[in-house]
């Protein structure tokens, strides 16, 4: 069974199209903001692999819960909320697409900068 994170990206880059497919003058710009956020966020989750492949062991980032980062993890939850802030507000897809690709794009820049940290310390050999 594949994991929730790239369905649930499809799952909201498929809504997006549809909202930007029916009303491109009001959702257009608010479909693509998402969608470029959705693309960098796998970009991110691919940058997480290759960090797993160098070092043996995953990124995680401890602390304080995060909004921001709750959405990589938990992108179905994330995709369930925003289709139901759909089903409910209809005529506010702009508002929430950009917020939701705002929230999207900071997580997925935050494990960026975490990767590109982790890749450019230089391996220490083992003792």
């Amino acid at each position: 069974m594949p994991a929730p994170g790239p369905i649930a990206g499809l799952a909201m880059a498929g809504l997006a199209g549809a909202f930007a497919w029916h009303a491109p003058d009001t959702n257009g710009w608010a479909a693509a903001a998402l969608a470029a956020a959705l693309v960098l966020d796998a970009g991110a989750h691919f940058m997480g692999r290759r960090v797993v492949r160098r070092t043996g062991q995953g990124l995680r980032m401890v602390g304080m819960p995060s909004v921001v980062l709750a959405v990589g993890p938990g992108a179905g939850v994330g995709a369930i909320l925003f289709g139901l802030g759909l089903a409910a507000w209809p005529a506010g897809f702009p508002v929430l697409a950009s917020a939701l690709a705002g929230l999207v794009a900071m997580g997925a820049l935050a494990r960026l900068a975490l990767a590109r940290i982790v890749l450019a310390t230089p391996r220490e050999p083992e003792a």
